[in-house]
C-alpha cells in the first residue's frame, strides 16, 4: 500500500500519455481508498510492486534482491518518507522563488534549482572588506530628520538604504527603488544614507556633494544625476552637474571645500557599521534587511507585510 501512494501521482502524469498507466492510476487510487476506509486492497497492486523490484534487482544481485524482498515494507516507508520530505521542501523552494526570486529567502546565496545560474539569487554588492568591520551585535538604524527623504515625507513607511554613489550594484538598484516609491504612491519613501567606500574614487566627494545640494534643495535631482553619470563621473562634472541644476555653485564650492557634512556623512557611515552593512547596496525595512540589488517582488513582499 505504502508505494501506491508514491506510484498515484506518477501514473496520474503518465496517465495523459498512455491508456496503460491510466488503468494502473485507477488501480492506485482503488488501493489507497479502500486502505484508507479500512478494507483489504484487493487489486494486488502492491504485490506486483514488490515481484516486478525483486525481479528487477535480482539481475544485477540476487542477495540484493533478497534482502528487498524480505524488507519490502520497511523500504517502502523510507521512500515514502522521502517522497514527503522533498515535496515539502520542493513547496518551500518554490514560494521563496515566487516571492523572493530565489529558493532560500530574501538574503541567500544558496543554490537554487528554479535559477542555477543564480542570477536572482545572488547577493551582489561593493564590499565593504576594506572598511574592517567586525562588529557583531546589530543596531537596527533610525529614520532621522537632518537625512534627505525621496518621496512623500508623511509616508507611512520608509525604505533606509546605505548606498554609494560610485558603487555599480547601488546604481543597479535604483530602477526597483523608483519602481517600489511608483507603486506604493506615497505610502512609502526612501532616506538614502551614506556610507563613502574608501577603495572607490569618488565615493565620499560624490557622498559630499550630495548633500551639498540637498542644502539647496536639490537633494532628489542631483542624487539622480549622479547614478545617471556614474560610469563618467569626474571631480569637475560635481561642480558641471550643479551648474546644469542651477544650482549656486559659489555656494556649493564653499559647501564642498569646507566639507560642510563630513561629520555628517562619517555619522551615516557609523550607523551602517552598526547595523553589521556587508556591502552596498543595504536597505533596512523596519527590521528586514535586505542586500543588494533585489527584484521588485522581494521589496513588495515584506512592504506589504508591514503596511498591513
Amino acid at each position: 500500500m505504502v508505494l501506491c501512494w508514491i506510484a498515484l501521482p506518477i501514473f496520474a502524469i503518465l496517465g495523459i500519455f498512455s491508456a496503460r498507466y491510466r488503468r494502473l492510476t485507477r488501480d492506485s487510487f482503488e488501493c489507497l481508498f479502500k486502505t484508507m476506509t479500512f478494507r483489504k486492497c484487493q487489486t494486488g497492486l502492491d504485490d506486483k510492486f514488490k515481484s516486478d523490484i525483486t525481479a528487477t534487482v535480482m539481475k544485477f544481485s540476487p542477495r540484493t534482491a533478497g534482502f528487498v524482498y524480505k524488507n519490502y515494507k520497511l523500504l517502502s516507508w523510507i521512500f515514502l518518507i522521502l517522497l514527503v520530505w522533498s515535496t515539502y521542501y520542493t513547496s518551500i523552494g518554490v514560494y521563496n522563488y515566487i516571492q523572493y526570486g530565489n529558493c532560500n529567502g530574501p538574503d541567500s546565496t544558496g543554490f537554487c534549482i528554479f535559477d542555477p545560474l543564480g542570477e536572482n539569487s545572488q547577493i551582489s554588492t561593493c564590499s565593504t572588506e576594506d572598511l574592517g568591520i567586525n562588529s557583531t551585535s546589530l543596531n537596527h538604524p533610525q529614520v532621522e530628520s537632518n537625512d534627505p527623504i525621496i518621496g512623500n515625507l508623511n509616508a507611512e513607511l520608509t525604505i533606509i538604504e546605505f548606498g554609494c554613489y560610485t558603487c555599480p550594484y547601488t546604481k543597479k538598484a535604483e530602477p526597483v527603488i523608483k519602481e517600489v516609491l511608483d507603486y506604493y504612491k506615497g505610502r512609502v519613501n526612501l532616506q538614502f544614507k551614506d556610507f563613502p567606500l574608501q577603495n572607490h574614487n569618488l565615493s565620499y566627494e560624490t557622498t559630499l556633494a550630495a548633500n551639498c545640494a540637498n542644502e539647496q534643495d536639490k537633494y532628489e535631482k542631483y542624487h539622480n544625476e549622479l547614478f545617471k553619470n556614474q560610469e563618467v563621473l569626474t571631480e569637475q562634472m560635481l561642480y558641471n552637474l550643479a551648474n546644469s541644476l542651477k544650482l549656486d555653485v559659489v555656494k556649493f564650492t564653499s559647501c564642498i571645500t569646507n566639507e560642510t557634512y563630513k561629520d555628517e556623512i562619517e555619522s551615516d557611515r557609523e550607523q551602517g557599521i552598526s547595523a553589521l552593512v556587508p556591502g552596498t547596496p543595504t536597505f533596512f525595512i523596519n527590521g528586514n534587511k535586505i542586500v543588494g540589488p533585489k527584484p521588485f517582488k522581494t521589496f513588495k513582499t515584506i512592504i506589504d507585510g508591514e503596511l498591513k
